[in-house]
């Protein structure tokens, strides 16, 4: 299992990333016309479990950076040397256009330590940060200071509605939104970006975009089908 993987796998057991993970999966499959043909397969099985329409959340929200400085705060007490990796939120089906352009949610940030070379996974919901994983990591790639990010959640999803979101919601009628702010600068473009994902299983349609967390310039827009 490589680095981003095991990341990604604690990042899911907080909050109600377990449907960003089906819808992640729907996403990225190669062939997404198999989503209703009848077949005893996983990706089957995916698909129509992702096609459940998932509950509003009853926890109060914040802000990617409100809660940002609630969790910088907590990795600072487990590390001082302590550095943001990514953060992580989900949406869930039934959210509406004005919560999704609230930017509100709860969220899941992964921090990484050099001195102990470990991470940990700080959730925050409702004004409260705590650890609920940690776990040695040893990170290969440069990362980018926090104090680039210029884009908070609210704006980010405010880009996406405009550039094509919208109209997806209107077409589409119900959709889960995640969004994931990733600070690992693996391509050595000095880039910190948004990667949004607006995923409406039942019609086997999906958008992705990702935008830069810095400038807030939009560096990929793409609709399916």
């Amino acid at each position: 299992m490589n680095r981003l993987e095991w990341i990604l796998g604690i990042v899911l057991v907080v909050l109600l990333l377990a449907v960003a993970a089906l819808s992640l999966l729907f996403w990225f499959r190669p062939q997404a016309t198999n989503i209703l043909q009848p077949a005893a397969n996983s990706g089957t099985v995916i698909a129509r479990q992702a096609a459940v329409v998932a509950p509003t959340s009853v926890f109060a929200g914040e802000t990617s950076l409100m809660a940002y400085g609630r969790a910088q705060s907590a990795a600072a007490a487990w590390q001082p040397d302590a550095h943001l990796l990514n953060a992580q939120a989900t949406w869930p089906q039934l959210a509406n256009s004005q919560q999704l352009r609230d930017g509100k949610t709860t969220w899941g940030f992964t921090f990484y330590s050099p001195a102990a070379q470990e991470i940990a996974v700080i959730s925050v919901v409702e004004d409260a940060a705590r650890i609920v994983s940690q776990g040695p990591y040893q990170q290969t790639g440069n990362l980018l200071n926090a104090t680039g990010w210029n884009l908070d959640s609210q704006e980010a999803i405010t880009t996406l509605l405009a550039a094509g979101g919208s109209q997806f919601f209107s077409e589409t009628g119900v959709a889960s939104l995640t969004m994931m702010l990733s600070l690992d600068d693996s391509e050595g473009d000095g880039r910190m970006e948004w990667q949004i994902n607006l995923i409406a299983p039942q019609h086997g349609r999906g958008l992705k975009m990702r935008i830069d967390a810095t400038s807030g310039e939009i560096l990929e827009n793409i609709t399916v089908p």
